[in-house]
């Protein structure tokens, strides 16, 4: 059995098309990556009360040993996908750090 030239660049055309599509979607990944990143990272130096003020009310708060605290915010997406977004603050209430991540898979802090 032979494949008609035609067949042929309809195949290429088609596993190009598909190549493009994947970079695409890694592309679109590492920007939004990139981009909760800065806009995590920018709540640092700020007081908690600002970010409870803009994302409302946290899921959870846990109190450390050493005075700072915890807040927790849990976000539901599509496919029931859950993801947590945690802050760290100092004794005084300024952010220090953040991690997120799937709330099914246990992370840790950047």
């Amino acid at each position: 059995m032979t494949i008609s030239a035609n067949h042929r660049k309809a195949a290429l055309l088609l596993k190009g098309a598909l190549l493009v599509a994947l970079l695409a979607v890694a592309a679109i990944s590492i920007s939004c990556a990139d981009t909760r990143t800065t806009r995590m990272d920018a709540w640092r130096g700020h007081p908690i009360e600002e970010l409870i003020i803009h994302w409302g009310a946290p899921n959870g708060t846990a109190k450390l040993k050493d005075g700072r605290k915890v807040y927790t915010w849990i976000s539901v997406y599509s496919l029931g996908r859950n993801y947590r977004s945690t802050f760290t603050t100092s004794k005084e209430g300024i952010i220090e750090s953040w991690s997120y991540h799937d709330a099914a898979i246990p992370g840790r802090p950047k």
